[in-house]
């Protein structure tokens, strides 16, 4: 096909395509480190959250929400969660027959949200505080580490590649230490971070604006005594965040460990 240029045209455009597959290879390079725009995500509602300590000094969270079908309340032991649905109205009696058994005697923290107004939803806390006989929950005394609020994506997403939730996320670099090197995640590429932390803020947008969710996320800041804003501080550091953000958590925590001082001799 090419026997009718000449040696110098054939040259010229050998050196062409060279040129244009060192432009299209640079070309990608460029786009994996281009950064990716931040997302627009919409702004999650305050949630209204009160909190009432009964006369037994058992912790009671309160929230107006529901509808005419009812709302939730909550028991948050060591362990887990109980969630028990009421009716907006006759709810008395649907409580007492829920109310777990097996929780009598023990420390628990209450959250009531729900259609019913504060009077109701403090009668409610005191009857089945008084009716189990609950005990107060001591929260976990555990600090979330500078370095994970400070970057709270990249500790999501290591997180989920070791089996922690978000919630114990204070646990991540404890886990990370015992974790061999041969079974670290690879690093995200620039297309799989963009889709993941699209799916992640989406996911966290909706399970806030579900009541019973909102229950969950509310009892575990409690248990786990972690800042009260920050689940918010994750939505908002997902949408900002790029690829690099585990790198920058690793490095933050490797930043962080005490220098071993060299032994003397």
């Amino acid at each position: 096909m090419l026997h009718g240029f000449s040696r110098t045209t054939l040259s010229a455009l050998i050196i062409i395509c060279l040129l244009l597959i060192s432009w299209i290879n640079l070309g990608l390079k460029d786009e994996e480190q281009q950064p990716l725009p931040v997302l627009q995500q919409p702004p999650l509602a305050a949630t209204g959250w009160q909190f009432w300590q009964s006369l037994e000094g058992v912790g009671v969270y309160l929230r107006s929400a529901g509808d005419v079908n009812g709302g939730y309340l909550a028991l948050r032991t060591t362990s887990a969660v109980y969630t028990l649905k009421l009716p907006a109205t006759d709810w008395a009696e649907s409580l007492k027959q829920q109310l777990p058994g097996n929780l009598t005697g023990g420390p628990a923290l209450l959250l009531i949200a729900g259609p019913w107004d504060e009077l109701s939803q403090k009668t409610m806390a005191a009857y089945a505080i008084r009716s189990l006989n609950l005990q107060p929950l001591q929260p976990l005394s555990g600090r979330l580490p500078v370095c994970i609020q400070e970057h709270l994506a990249g500790a999501l997403w290591l997180g989920q590649k070791l089996g922690l939730e978000w919630q114990v996320l204070a646990a991540l670099p404890g886990t990370l230490a015992s974790t061999s090197p041969s079974y670290m995640p690879p690093l995200p590429q620039r297309s799989d971070w963009d889709n993941w932390r699209t799916e992640q803020s989406r996911s966290l947008r909706q399970r806030w604006q579900d009541d019973r969710d909102q229950i969950d996320i509310q009892a575990d800041l409690a248990y786990y005594r972690l800042p009260e804003d920050l689940y918010r501080q994750l939505y908002t550091q997902l949408g900002q965040s790029q690829k690099t953000a585990p790198a920058e958590l690793l490095h933050c925590l490797s930043a962080a460990q005490p220098q071993r001082e060299p032994s003397q001799h």
